[in-house]
């Protein structure tokens, strides 16, 4: 009898994270189609279980107002939820609302936290915006070096605005010496991932190269495209 309620147990444990998985293809597929109410219908119930991606999910319906009132106190709260279960999205998102003061009172500090949380699962915008915080001194003194690394690392895992904010540290010598040749492969990187704007940093940086530069830079972006970035100059 022991035995046969552990299996039953087991059985049912195995039923209900088959329909959690598909209650939440089910969701995924209607926010993706465009209708917001039964996206909401499928992924409360499983956020009221503690499914951090449904969590997830529910925080960006009421932060965007999809399917529901547009709420940033609901939509907090559900980000909260699922951030304090290890979801590095939602994460980032509560980074994202602290950064903008969007529903809360704008605080570097817990955006930065926030972030941070997020890098552990190396989730390339956290990374992007942690160069940035430290690019640009939000809520804490200018570190040129440390923004160097983290849009390094962001830019390794193909985070185009990553890419161009590297390209253009390097091509301005902040955190270093400037470095043109380096600079123009991570522009044309950038470019490939669909940034634009990148003649900003392309057209001063040819200015100090000669055309065989130019063109072993591109050659290199090419190589470095085509090898996931593993690759690419530091």
């Amino acid at each position: 009898m022991k035995n046969l309620l552990q299996i039953l147990l087991l059985c049912s444990n195995l039923f209900c994270q088959i329909a959690l998985s598909g209650g939440l293809e089910a969701g995924e597929s209607a926010l993706g189609r465009g209708h917001y109410g039964t996206a909401k219908r499928a992924f409360l119930p499983m956020a009221s279980q503690g499914n951090i991606e449904a969590q997830t999910y529910m925080g960006y319906l009421y932060e965007k107002g999809l399917g529901v009132t547009q709420s940033y106190p609901e939509a907090i709260s559900w980000y909260e939820k699922a951030g304090n279960q290890g979801s590095f999205r939602a994460q980032h998102s509560l980074g994202m609302l602290y950064f903008m003061g969007q529903g809360i009172t704008l605080n570097y500090a817990a955006a930065y936290e926030w972030f941070i949380r997020a890098s552990v699962n190396d989730f390339p915008p956290s990374l992007y915006m942690l160069g940035l915080v430290y690019h640009q001194g939000h809520g804490m003194a200018t570190d040129f070096d440390r923004a160097r690394v983290w849009f390094l690392k962001a830019a390794k895992l193909g985070s185009a605005n990553a890419q161009f904010m590297y390209a253009f540290m390097l091509q301005s010598g902040e955190g270093g010496p400037s470095e043109p040749k380096k600079a123009m492969v991570w522009a044309l990187l950038s470019e490939k991932n669909g940034k634009k704007d990148t003649v900003a940093i392309t057209v001063p940086a040819s200015m100090g190269l000669s055309d065989l530069e130019i063109e072993t830079a591109k050659k290199i972006a090419h190589e470095c495209y085509m090898a996931d970035y593993q690759s690419c100059p530091d």
